[in-house]
């Protein structure tokens, strides 16, 4: 049984590898300030908050998203996680744009999921 969630996860983890690509680079820079990190936030966090605004306007609704087998838990934990790290690399400007990423990304997720009773 254990064997059979494996390769499940796996799938699921390759999804979300950009996702903890970026992560990994906030930690590298919350830790250690390099400046190439930096660079990397400040050109990644303001693409992916016009994206998400981009995807909520409806002017996305012709482009086919990919089915993602990825937990909403663990986008949530990533979440998470790069504004904590940001707000303790004193980033605060990034930390923002992360708060309006994940709040984005959760009305998304909530006008996607069919309504109860429907």
């Amino acid at each position: 049984m254990v064997e059979a969630k494996i390769p499940h996860v796996m799938s699921w983890i390759k999804n979300a590898l950009i996702d903890l690509a970026i992560t990994a680079v906030i930690a590298v820079y919350a830790f250690n300030g390099a400046t190439w990190g930096w660079w990397v936030i400040a050109i990644y966090t303001p693409l992916m908050v016009l994206l998400k605004v981009f995807a909520l306007s409806g002017a996305a609704s012709a482009v086919q998203r990919k089915a993602d087998e990825v937990p909403l838990w663990f986008y949530h934990l990533l979440f998470a996680a790069n504004v904590t790290l940001l707000f303790v690399a004193d980033f605060n400007y990034a930390a923002f744009g992360w708060v309006a990423i994940w709040l984005l990304s959760v009305l998304a997720e909530s006008r996607s999921r069919p309504k109860k009773g429907s």
